[in-house]
């Protein structure tokens, strides 16, 4: 008997089954639409009852008859054969059988990745990977002479903020720091002689107060000894930093950083040092001792008492300018270093860090140029106050900046470390 060919009403694939399935109830393979197999005789059937309709009852009986019998004969065949005897499409059981492999094969491949082996040589991923090691181990010197800047700033303030709390003794100050040369016997010193006195201890007594001088006077000791140990670990640092790419200047940075570290080491050296060591007896007050102007000493006075006290007043503050200017140029270069060396790596956080901390130290030195510039315009009460306003300014943005800067050579020496050892990466 020829097989019944029906198509299914949704996705129009046609399905092919045995006569016997006339009148059963089929599942499309394709879409899973439920289909219902019609054969000759329900066609006849059709066509009977549309007759019977008309006046044909007996074909009616004869139909009704038969349609229990092939409907059992049906069920029990699908009992004893399978599932509606679908005869399935090859081109879909192609499809069915291909899409099974790939799901397999990649099965296979994920677990195949799993076992792979861990990938332990790496590649350099920025070129002149050795020139960048030698310039991340001359930022730890720069870190250090950081740290050690740090220091000198807290010891220095230290006394200043304590000297605070002292009552000014001025006389007995002097009293206790004045020793005679020698005379003829009225405890007055010779004809044109003068008194000799420790001027430094004096000028640290009106800053720290009369019971503080000692704590000073180490403080001030350590300091300067301390600034000579800054410049030279600052040195160090360019003196390695020097095989840097050369790329965005950072070779003439390093070269006049160095210059400004030579010249900071000898005015450190023969102005401050050496009066604190009591080897000359000169005292540039602005530049040694700029603290003694915000104490109660340089109240309601015609002349502010550090351009009383000075030799050549005009000459000494326009050089203790220039020398703290050169002095602040040293990190300002550095943090331009810094920057080029964030563009040259494509580190734009380092980039940005950087020009911040330039401009962070420049102006830092703004804030000391006006403290300085006001210490020049008076001694009234008042002012005075304006100038530990100035002061404390000063002193809290420069250690915000020491800090800032500690970080930004941290984070600089980390990012290099990053681009010189990366990670995943297989060696070419």
């Amino acid at each position: 008997m020829d097989a019944i060919v029906v198509r299914c009403k949704n996705c129009k694939h046609a399905m092919k089954f045995s006569a016997e399935k006339a009148g059963k109830k089929a599942k499309c393979p394709k879409c899973e639409t439920i289909v219902v197999v019609q054969g000759e005789d329900d066609e006849v059937q059709k066509k009977e009852t549309a007759t019977a309709a008309k006046g044909a009852p007996e074909s009616t009986a004869v139909a009704a008859g038969a349609a229990p019998v092939a409907a059992a004969a049906a069920s029990a065949e699908e009992d004893a054969g399978g599932a509606y005897g679908v005869f399935l499409d090859p081109e879909l059981e192609e499809i069915r059988k291909r899409r099974a492999a790939e799901e397999e094969a990649k099965a296979r491949a994920r677990k195949d990745r799993k076992k792979l082996p861990t990938v332990t040589k790496k590649i350099r991923a920025i070129p002149d990977a050795d020139a960048w090691k030698k310039v991340r181990f001359g930022l730890l010197f720069m870190q250090v002479g950081v740290v050690i800047w740090f220091a000198t700033h807290l010891m220095q303030g230290s006394y200043v903020i304590l000297g605070r709390v002292e009552f000014p003794e001025f006389a007995n100050l002097l009293a206790v720091n004045l020793e005679l040369r020698g005379g003829d016997g009225d405890g007055l010193p010779p004809r044109r002689g003068w008194w000799d006195v420790d001027l430094l201890r004096i000028y640290l007594g009106m800053i720290a107060g009369r019971d503080l001088v000692p704590y000073a006077t180490m403080c001030i000791t350590l300091a300067a000894l301390l600034y000579l140990a800054q410049a030279l670990a600052w040195m160090a640092g360019y003196g390695i930093c020097l095989p840097v790419p050369r790329r965005f200047g950072a070779l003439g940075q390093l070269i006049t950083s160095m210059g400004l570290g030579v010249f900071n080491f000898l005015i450190m050296f023969i102005f401050k040092l050496l009066p604190v060591l009591g080897l000359i007896g000169y005292v540039m007050i602005p530049f040694v001792v700029p603290e003694i102007v915000l104490t109660e000493y340089n109240m309601e006075r015609t002349v502010p008492i550090h351009v009383m006290w000075s030799s050549a007043p005009f000459w000494e503050n326009l050089l203790n300018l220039i020398f703290k200017f050169v002095f602040y140029l040293q990190p300002a270069f550095g943090s331009i270093f810094l920057w080029s060396v964030g563009t040259a790596i494509k580190s734009e956080e380092i980039e940005q860090s950087a020009k911040g901390r330039t401009q962070a130290s420049l102006g830092t030195f703004f804030i000391l140029f006006c403290f300085h510039m006001l210490s020049l315009c008076g001694a009234s009460p008042v002012l005075v106050l304006v100038l530990r306003i100035f002061w404390t300014l000063w002193f809290c943005f420069l250690c915000m900046f020491m800090i800032q800067y500690f970080m930004l050579l941290m984070k600089t020496r980390a990012v290099l470390y990053d681009k010189i050892y990366p990670k995943h990466e297989l060696e070419e």
